[in-house]
């Protein structure tokens, strides 16, 4: 049976031996230019099981005049960067409408064994803040499941994929972050040689927890994933590496919590693009670091959290209060 492990923090999965085909979504034929998941608008070997799910990637730009649907990081549906690279998908958990649920899947590199433990995570964000749309719910249950055959939709409406009320995996908390990404990491024995694996909510409206994120009209909850892994349990892990174990954190902010001005140092990478945003991912300001140390002058900043993020060669946030 299924052991979980939900942890809420910047991770990632430096695994090897990977079984899930472009497990980041990031080799694609062309630039996408169409939504919906449609030839032109998806990764390489995944596909849309159910309904109408997404696919965004920086590389789109004005050219195409879906730009702004299918951006990175702000989108359609909210405003958030990839947790690994370039891109990543997106499809409704929930939206309290006779279980409508969106859902992409892929064909594994090769079946699972029967009764090898494997090691099996994906990392999802709760969307918020879109150009278009405005989900103002999130929800559990979204999950990863294992299957024999696929229900690879090529036109707008064909034989649904049904609710399981099981997953192989999933999320039993809610997850409501809507700044970082929430790992959902556990193990699991394969009872069949399964060769497909498909992402999304597997459970019924009844047996799904919902949290209103923001006021406002219900648009249901909407999930962006990125980062997904499969692995043997007895070879290279799917357990990701915290940015404190893979090297020491390369940053301290102080004061913290701050008044007029944030420091950060040291900076030992020039150039290097920041931002900070707000718990529900809206940008407050952005630039890049010199050499020594980096100063943010915080007048007229209204008091609450923050996070900063600091990109470059290992990308690391952290979390600041300003008081008033």
């Amino acid at each position: 049976m299924l052991g979980y492990l939900l942890f809420i923090a910047a991770l990632r999965c430096e695994a090897q031996g990977n079984l899930v085909p472009n497990p980041s979504f990031e080799e694609v034929d062309a630039c996408p230019c169409a939504p919906g998941f449609e030839p032109g608008g998806k990764p390489l070997h995944w596909e849309k099981w159910n309904w109408s799910p997404d696919y965004v990637n920086a590389c789109i730009d004005q050219s195409c005049s879906l730009d702004t649907l299918l951006d990175v990081p702000q989108n359609g549906f909210g405003f958030q960067y990839p947790f690994d690279g370039d891109a990543y998908v997106g499809m409704f958990g929930y939206d309290g409408n006779a279980d409508y649920r969106e859902y992409v899947g892929c064909e594994l590199l090769e079946p699972l064994v029967i009764g090898q433990v494997y090691q099996v995570s994906f990392h999802a964000n709760a969307a918020f803040g879109g150009n278009y749309w405005a989900p103002s719910w999130a929800s559990n249950n979204m999950g990863l499941l294992f299957t024999m055959d696929p229900n690879i939709w090529s036109d707008t409406e064909q034989p649904p994929f049904a609710l399981r009320n099981y997953a192989h995996l999933h999320t039993e908390e809610v997850v409501s972050d809507t700044a970082a990404w929430t790992l959902v990491s556990g193990t699991f024995t394969a009872d069949s040689a399964y060769r497909y694996l498909v992402l999304g909510n597997f459970f019924s409206d009844e047996l799904t927890d919902t949290l209103h994120v923001v006021p406002g009209p219900s648009l249901g909850s909407y999930y962006f994933v990125d980062g997904v892994c499969v692995n043997r349990g007895g070879g290279q892990s799917c357990a990701p590496v915290s940015l404190q174990e893979q090297e020491a954190v390369r940053f301290s902010v102080f004061p913290n919590p701050a008044l007029d001005r944030l420091e950060v140092k040291p900076i030992v990478e020039p150039g290097v693009r920041w931002e900070v945003l707000d718990l529900v991912g809206r940008l407050i300001v952005q630039g890049q670091t010199g050499m020594g140390s980096l100063r943010i002058a915080l007048t007229g900043w209204r008091s609450g959290e923050f996070i900063l993020r600091i990109h470059g060669k290992s990308r690391q946030h952290v979390r600041f209060v300003v008081i008033r």
